[in-house]
């Protein structure tokens, strides 16, 4: 019992200082007294140069991208004027293959097994018996496919880079 009247006594009190609190607030806004506000506006103050150098700065570095951007095509430009109309300059070279349609070879899994990295291409369509499907070409690389004899879908997939067997993978070779 004596708890409860504790409780009952304790939030009594706090609504009584609540109500005391709301009173001193309205008497505050109604009789027109000033706040001081100059810190918040000193705040503002700060905030509004710190959006200036902010501006300042992405103008800056809206600058530095376009410099960047024309140096990007001055250098693309130089490259394909150096290589010829239309051409690339491979990065290295080394004979990759034709990298045409192949000419039909079907190969096996003992072939396959016999391969590998860093085989020249020679060496590699020795074994092979031809080139296969080139798939993918790029400045110093060419990808090609070969069918397995199986005739099931089998295939081999063949990497060269720069004239040397990089990687191979097959699937379903017999």
């Amino acid at each position: 019992m004596k708890r409860l009247r504790k409780k009952m006594l304790g939030g009594t009190n706090l609504v009584l200082s609540l109500f005391m609190l709301s009173a001193c607030g309205s008497e505050v806004a109604t009789t027109g007294s000033s706040v001081d506000t100059s810190a918040l506006q000193e705040k503002i103050v700060g905030l509004e140069k710190k959006l200036v150098e902010q501006s300042a700065k992405s103008v800056e570095q809206e600058q530095k991208i376009a410099a960047l951007e024309t140096e990007l095509n001055e250098l693309s430009t130089n490259v394909i004027a150096a290589g010829g109309a239309g051409s690339q300059t491979p990065a290295a070279s080394g004979n990759n293959g034709s990298a045409g349609k192949g000419d039909g070879v079907l190969i096996t899994f003992a072939q396959y097994e016999k391969l590998e990295v860093g085989m020249s291409v020679e060496d590699v369509i020795e074994i092979l018996g031809g080139e296969g499907e080139a798939l993918s070409e790029a400045e110093n690389m060419v990808v090609y496919n070969y069918k397995g004899t199986a005739g099931n879908g089998a295939n081999a997939v063949i990497a060269f880079q720069s004239g040397k067997l990089l990687t191979k993978a097959q699937s379903g070779l017999n």
